[in-house]
């Protein structure tokens, strides 16, 4: 004898969810939606600053926001080969070559990368009509 068991599946889609585990750049910083609460129109949002993982509640509507007014956000691998010869060293300290020219100079190899992946979040988050980012320091080549 078989036995046949049915299950109904019921798919309930919550707009506001559709943020959760998207990125968006803002200031030069990487954030992740991490939850949203319907309820309270708060959104959970992570990012790290220096050596500090922070959480942060925005309400819902700043999220949005943020996402429609931003450019689309493309990840680089900024830890692949083509990122590492964009480091560069001289007399004076470190340095990294963006399409704004070049960057630094940075006391450290380590400080010169992590400043090179904030700049590509900082230049990913500025208003696309300038490209140019806040705290940016431009060196002549």
């Amino acid at each position: 004898m078989r036995v046949i068991c049915v299950i109904e599946w019921t798919l309930v889609i919550r707009p506001l969810h559709r943020y959760e585990g998207r990125l968006f750049a803002a200031e030069g910083y990487l954030f992740l939606v991490v939850h949203v609460d319907e309820a309270r129109g708060i959104a959970s949002v992570t990012c790290r600053m220096g050596e500090e993982t922070l959480v942060i509640d925005m309400p819902y509507a700043e999220v949005v926001k943020r996402f429609h007014q931003a450019p689309p956000l493309l990840l680089d691998n900024l830890h692949g080969p083509a990122a590492t010869k964009r480091i560069s060293s001289d007399a004076d300290g470190w340095y990294f070559q963006s399409r704004e020219g070049r960057m630094g100079s940075y006391r450290t190899r380590r400080e010169s990368e992590r400043e090179l992946i904030r700049h590509v979040l900082l230049m990913q988050s500025a208003d696309p009509g300038t490209r140019r980012g806040r705290n940016s320091r431009v060196t002549g080549l």
